[in-house]
């Protein structure tokens, strides 16, 4: 662990408007692709007349279209649920000289905690949902697959109310090349 002074340490909090702009988005694709579309094949199947559609090219697009929507379900639900955790549980402090980033996933004995330190950074990208810093960090896991690694990137969804801080901090940190 690193020795961190607590005096010039800044928390940024969570604001419930952007956790809820963050999730709602994924909410979004994830009924377009599992209810819509598979609503809109069947409105089709049951709208045109059999010939057209019956062994013809249209037919394989329309049950596709449905199928879509199971698949749709397992791949989307699972990114839903990680914008769910993910945005729940991070914390984000500033320090003088370093930014320490975690969150936790799991729950119980399979609970593991990722904490970065970030020191450095070569370079930042500040997107919709999410801000991308790369550079090197270390990375500590605890829990039941406890590591020590170098990460040289990672993404922050933008839940927070106060990113001027954060961003200023990276403008500080930033490693000319």
């Amino acid at each position: 662990m690193m020795k961190l002074k607590e005096e010039s340490k800044i928390e940024l909090l969570s604001s419930k408007i952007k956790r809820k702009k963050y999730i709602m988005s994924a909410w979004k694709w994830f009924l377009f692709s599992t209810v819509c579309v598979p609503l809109l094949g069947l409105l089709m199947f049951w709208v045109l007349p059999k010939n057209l559609y019956y062994g013809n090219v249209l037919g394989g697009i329309l049950g596709l279209a449905i199928s879509q929507g199971f698949i749709g379900f397992w791949i989307l639900g699972g990114y839903v649920l990680y914008c769910y955790g993910r945005s729940g549980t991070q914390t984000l402090n500033v320090f003088d000289d370093v930014f320490v980033f975690s969150y936790y996933s799991g729950s119980s004995s399979n609970c593991t905690t990722d904490t970065y330190y970030i020191n450095n950074v070569n370079s930042y990208t500040i997107k919709k949902r999410s801000i991308t810093i790369k550079g090197e960090f270390k990375r500590i896991q605890s829990g039941s697959n406890s590591s020590q690694k170098v990460a040289h990137w990672i993404t922050i969804p933008r839940t927070f109310e106060n990113e001027e801080v954060l961003i200023d901090f990276f403008d500080k940190h930033i490693v000319q090349k």
